[in-house]
Formats: C-alpha cells, structure tokens, sequence
C-alpha cells in the first residue's frame, strides 16, 4: 500500500474533525444569540405591558422595581407576588399587579392592573388567556375597547356590589357572548383592589438603602 494513501485518509479525517468543530461552534454560537435575542423580545413586551397600566411620571424603569409580597390565599393569591411598582426619584406613585383568574371560560386569564397611590386604577391588560376567538377575546384591548372601562375606579367606585357584571346586579358591562370571560376579568380586578387596600407598604418610599 502506498505511504500516501494513509497520509490522504489522515488529511480527510483531520478535515472533517475541523469542520465538525466548526460547525458544532456556530451552531452554539447561533443558539445562544438566538436565544439572547428572544429573552430580550420578552423583557422588552413585558416592559410594553406593565408600561401601558402604570401610572404616569414614572421613571421609566419600571422592571428595575420589583416587589415581592407574602402569599394571601384570601383574596386567590396563592403564591408571593411579585409586583412593580411606578418610581419618581423616591417617590412610588403606584403598582402593576400580576393577576391569574382561573375562572375563565376555557382556562386561566392572566392580566396586570396598574392602581396609584390612592388605590385607583390606572389601567388593566390581559396577557394571556385562551378564550373563545371572536368572544371571550374581546377582552384584550386590540381587539375592543372592553377593558377599558376600569380605568379611573377603585374599590369604592363602584360602591359596595357594583364589582361585578350587569347580569349578576353589578354595574361592570359584560362581553356580549362572554358572560363568563367578564366575570372573571372583572373578579380579578375586584380582588386585585381588596388585596392592595390590605398591603400599605405597597406604596411606601423605598428604603434608602434600597437600589431604586
């Protein structure tokens, strides 16, 4: 056998070991940037939602305040909350609440809820559900201006039963189609408000020592 055919066979195999390692580098190399980018795509729409609720004058950096409150299962919060809330300089001028009503009518709907210091509602957002198309999706603020309709209240307007749908006595106008949907929406809001009226250190000035 001649001398330069074990030669050629160890140039092939030192070539395909090269570009094995090549490859195998770009492709970890396109992973991560790949999934740097999409973190960052989320970071940047959870911005958008907690922006859109928050009330206004705050020092745009919203996520940077983040405020973790113990579980309260009274009023369905079974887990710590981790909340927002809306800073000038030192002072809070309101929260974004992450909220899960599990009473939808296909699954869970999960929105934020901006209230300021006074506990009024400053806006809401759904940002994840699986209601009906065409129905119960009426809820999201692209597709119909229902959601709209609790900014400005809190929990003493409407007084005393108005926290619920038309159907059911209260002063809330429901989806038409998606009586469910509403009621869950609108439970959740209710008890965002209940919650937040409970919990004065949500809108007290942050420790100095704190990073703002």
């Amino acid at each position: 056998m001649s001398a330069a055919l074990p030669r050629a066979m160890g140039r092939a195999a030192l070539g395909l070991a090269t570009f094995a390692l090549i490859t195998a580098g770009s492709v970890a190399l396109t992973r991560g940037l790949t999934e740097e980018r999409i973190a960052d795509n989320r970071q940047a729409s959870r911005h958008r939602e907690v922006a859109t609720v928050a009330p206004a004058g705050h020092d745009g950096r919203l996520l940077d305040h983040v405020l973790t409150r113990p579980a309260a299962p009274a009023f369905g919060f079974e887990a710590p909350v981790s909340l927002w809330q809306a800073r000038a300089g030192e002072r809070v001028l309101g929260v974004v609440v992450p909220v899960t009503s599990p009473r939808g009518y296909s699954g869970d709907i999960t929105l934020v809820v901006g209230l300021d210091a006074s506990g009024t509602i400053t806006g809401v957002r759904v940002t994840e559900h699986r209601e009906t198309p065409g129905l119960g999706d009426r809820i999201e603020a692209r597709k119909g201006d229902w959601i709209e309709q609790f900014t400005g209240h809190s929990l003493a307007n409407p007084p005393e039963g108005g926290w619920a749908v038309g159907q059911d006595g209260g002063g809330v106008d429901a989806l038409t189609g998606a009586t469910i949907t509403s009621r869950a929406v609108v439970a959740a809001v209710h008890r965002t408000l209940q919650w937040a009226e409970a919990q004065p250190a949500l809108f007290a000035t942050p420790d100095p020592g704190e990073t703002p």
